[in-house]
């Protein structure tokens, strides 16, 4: 067991269209201080996002004078090369081409990991949150979208052009909707928040009677997956139907992702997870019923264990799946 340092941390930056989360982190996942920035994406220059950032790192080193920073990692949305480039990210405007490794690193001197927020996240969960202690896992997190990351044997798997794993656009229904990635019948064009409240919105429409009209105030656009899941719990007969379907569109999802990749544990994340059993139990039944038996034994399929503070310990925990990048930069204890 490694003995815990008080005097140094790493830097993890959780970086959001809306939001900058920062903390400093200490290597066994425990937060030192953390804060929260506007990203100032709408001004839509980079400059204007990146002076955030740096705000955000500065203030926080100012509040611990005497910690050593051992690195800075930072998970963002769009697309991460394995020289810390950003070549793709739609909710930052400007952020195309951007060699952000190198210019932390220039800025800081310490070294710095760059990755994909959902990659990162899975990686935190790896190292510090419900994934600890597996081999192989898969990683998703549910909301506006679907996210996924997938390790394998302790390594994040990147893929050719280190932008695997997009497990959102893996198509379950060949004649479902188009997505918004082009590809027809993507997972999380099914099971998505939106696609959660338009289950719910078209059933109404057709003449169906639940109390999510009542929850919502009369207003079925108001409706939210938290209300969906206070009227299953109320036992809400259109709301549990609902649950059953999203959870049943991603059983057989992760039962294919069983047969592939023979995880041990599947980590689920975000605001809809919060629907838990209701969720969960449905996603459960049908791996247990149809995906190899084999494959399946040890498989282990729950929560995500970091919660409000996942960005932040994730983004730190890409600077510690790397000893090596910081022996040459910290010599000494």
């Amino acid at each position: 067991m490694k003995t815990r340092r008080a005097n140094q941390a790493v830097l993890g930056i959780d970086l959001g269209g809306t939001f900058i989360k920062a903390g400093l982190v200490t290597e066994d996942g425990q937060i030192v201080v953390k804060g929260q920035w506007p990203t100032l994406a709408e001004q839509k220059r980079r400059e204007v996002v990146l002076s955030q950032m740096k705000t955000a790192v500065n203030h926080l080193l100012e509040q611990k004078p005497g910690l050593k920073l051992l690195g800075i990692g930072i998970g963002t949305p769009g697309l991460v090369d394995n020289q810390g480039k950003v070549y793709e990210a739609p909710n930052l405007p400007g952020w195309d081409n951007l060699p952000l490794r190198q210019i932390f690193e220039k800025t800081y001197h310490v070294p710095v990991v760059v990755e994909n927020d959902v990659n990162s996240i899975t990686w935190g969960e790896y190292l510090f949150g419900a994934g600890r202690g597996s081999r192989t896992m898969i990683c998703i997190t549910l909301g506006t979208g679907l996210g996924g990351g997938v390790v394998v044997k302790g390594q994040l798997l990147r893929g050719a052009v280190f932008s695997a794993a997009e497990l959102g656009h893996v198509t379950i229904d060949y004649r479902g909707p188009v997505c918004n990635c082009g590809n027809i019948g993507c997972i999380e064009k099914l099971v998505s928040r939106d696609a959660i409240i338009e289950r719910a919105v078209k059933a109404i429409q057709s003449g169906r009677t639940t109390s999510l009209v009542q929850l919502s105030g009369g207003d079925i656009s108001q409706i939210t997956p938290k209300m969906i899941s206070q009227a299953a719990h109320q036992g809400d007969e259109l709301s549990l139907e609902i649950w059953e379907e999203v959870g049943r569109c991603l059983g057989f999802f992760f039962v294919g992702m069983v047969n592939i990749f023979n995880p041990d544990r599947v980590v689920i994340g975000g605001g809809i997870a919060k629907a838990g059993n209701l969720l969960f139990q449905p996603i459960r039944t049908i791996v247990k019923r149809h995906a190899m038996k084999k494959l399946s034994a040890k498989l282990k399929i729950v929560r995500s264990g970091l919660k409000d503070n996942t960005g932040i310990i994730s983004a730190a925990a890409l600077i510690f799946q790397s000893r090596i990048s910081l022996s040459k930069y910290h010599q000494t204890s």
